[in-house]
């Protein structure tokens, strides 16, 4: 069965698009600064600190160190351990596993980690966007990003939506964590989550863009405003109270009772 995203298809795309932080050009954020407080124990990124003012910033940064090679073979283990660091800090909190569970892998192991990171860019830079296959060009990648330890599906997509949208040739990736897979598992009611895989979201939201005419990084980071706006991150419940006013909170609550089993 083809899954869709339903009822968040009447989102206000643009207003959303609008309000997620995590693009800031105004404010380094407390949850990205603390990412990158943790990602700094591996010694690589704490020398950029002074020169970023807003998350937007850190983006530019990761986006000028991906484009400084023209081919995978010519970036330094150092070069693509100082990525990893900089997309895992723009990931916020949560990126803090590598450095800090099971006595630090990425500080203990890094040359498996630069290892690991390189195989995975050698694949990125073959992706054709005209010729591209998800099971045999995409999910080979996403599947070695997550032999790094304490590196799993929600950081994954992140370094792939990343490298994908500063490389040239690449397609579009966007960002498939604990957030968007509940939120999408809401908009499919009577889908089982284990059966909803990375294809399924890029596929819906392909889908969804060529209706609006919008990009699939745009229309997913207008979803995850929205959902941070209204709902937990660690469980799939409505806010008590929310930051946003919008008549798009009865979409949120239309969501939730998408959850509600029929009796």
């Amino acid at each position: 069965m083809k899954l869709n995203l339903g009822i968040l298809k009447n989102l206000d795309f643009q207003f959303w698009l609008s309000r997620n932080d995590y693009y800031s050009t105004e404010s380094f954020t407390t949850k990205v600064r603390t990412g990158f407080t943790h990602a700094s124990r591996a010694g690589l990124i704490q020398q950029y600190e002074k020169d970023i003012n807003s998350n937007h910033d850190l983006i530019d940064l990761i986006e000028k160190r991906i484009k400084q090679r023209n081919n995978p073979n010519l970036y330094t283990d150092e070069d693509l351990l100082i990525i990893f660091d900089l997309i895992q800090a723009w990931g916020g909190p949560t990126g803090r596993n590598p450095y800090v569970f099971q006595n630090g892998p990425r500080i203990m192991r890094k040359e498996y980690y630069a290892q690991t990171y390189r195989e995975a860019t050698e694949m990125l830079y073959k992706i054709d966007k005209k010729d591209y296959d998800y099971e045999r060009d995409i999910l080979p990648i996403k599947e070695k990003i997550e032999e790094l330890p304490q590196v799993g599906e929600s950081f994954s997509t992140k370094h792939l939506s990343f490298w994908s949208r500063f490389l040239e040739n690449c397609h579009d990736l966007v960002i498939y964590d604990t957030r968007m897979r509940e939120i999408f598992r809401a908009a499919n009611k009577d889908t089982y989550v284990d059966t909803i895989k990375y294809k399924d979201f890029l596929d819906a939201l392909s889908d969804l863009g060529q209706v609006l005419e919008m990009e699939i990084y745009q229309i997913e980071r207008a979803i995850f405003a929205f959902s941070s706006n209204y709902f937990k991150n660690d469980k799939f419940i409505l806010r008590k109270k929310f930051e946003i006013p919008h008549p798009d909170k009865e979409i949120a609550d239309q969501l939730i009772i998408n959850l509600v089993p029929h009796i």
